[in-house]
């Protein structure tokens, strides 16, 4: 390359990448960019992805297998406690449990019965200690006072029966108030057989002695009117019916409610 007096450069003399001001490794500064070149697309930046070390501390643990968590291999047939995902053991607890608390309640209703069946010779021996006397004399005159003896005798067994179911009805809503619909079941049905023992017993104790003071000549119609016995049949059912009704009362105060088979509380 020449170079001329002074230190310039003959132009012609200097070709190639170096005549424009431009270098083989792209343009010059300030330099305007053809719109061919302008145009082009930049490429675009692929993101880079950071591996996370397989080592990391806090990783969390990969899911346990259904096995594992307490619930069948097979979920779909596994019902719809293991939808839910409620653990086998909570499952086994609770079908062992149900049938715990039905033999618990049935057991209250069969004591219930099992009391008032109980009570009813009792109530039968004090029926007869209480309830008034015939008089003999006074019946076999023709006097009407045999009449009114043997409705004051049906009175009094009602009253015994009614203070009875009454107490029976307290004590059952205090003991087993929460067992269902058995006690009430238990009360009504032992109930009944507890007042037919209370005037076959009653009838047992003081009808032989009623009997035996009539003279041999006695009439039928005397004989039956003489016996100590419950006349009016309907009485029997005071006993069950106020026992019921008062443990109807009773939860009804405390604000429960009978639980019955096909309706769970």
């Amino acid at each position: 390359m020449a170079e001329r007096p002074g230190g310039t450069r003959d132009a012609g003399e200097c070709s190639g990448p170096q005549a424009d001001g431009r270098s083989d490794r792209g343009p010059v500064p300030g330099t305007p960019v053809p719109a061919a070149e302008s145009s082009a697309p930049a490429p675009e930046r692929t993101p880079s992805v950071v591996s996370r070390p397989t080592t990391e501390p806090f990783a969390p643990a990969p899911p346990a297998p259904p096995g594992e968590r307490g619930l069948p291999a097979d979920e779909s047939l596994a019902g719809p406690a293991a939808a839910v995902g409620t653990p086998a053991p909570l499952e086994r607890e609770r079908a062992r449990a149900e049938p715990e608390g039905t033999r618990a309640r049935l057991l209250a209703g069969l004591v219930c019965a099992l009391a008032m069946v109980v009570a009813g010779p009792l109530l039968g021996l004090l029926w007869a200690a209480t309830a008034p006397r015939l008089d003999v004399d006074a019946a076999l005159a023709g006097a009407m006072s045999v009449f009114g003896a043997q409705s004051t005798t049906d009175l009094y067994f009602a009253l015994i029966c009614a203070v009875a179911g009454v107490v029976g009805g307290l004590l059952a809503g205090w003991r087993a108030a929460g067992a269902g619909w058995p006690v009430p079941v238990g009360l009504a049905a032992g109930g009944v057989v507890g007042s037919l023992l209370a005037g076959w017993t009653g009838q047992q104790r003081r009808s032989g002695e009623v009997l035996a003071s009539l003279p041999p000549n006695a009439t039928a119609l005397l004989r039956d009117l003489a016996e100590f016995h419950v006349r009016a049949t309907g009485l029997y059912l005071v006993l069950p019916g106020m026992a019921v009704l008062v443990l109807a009362l009773f939860l009804w105060a405390g604000g429960t409610t009978l639980g019955w088979p096909w309706r769970r509380r």
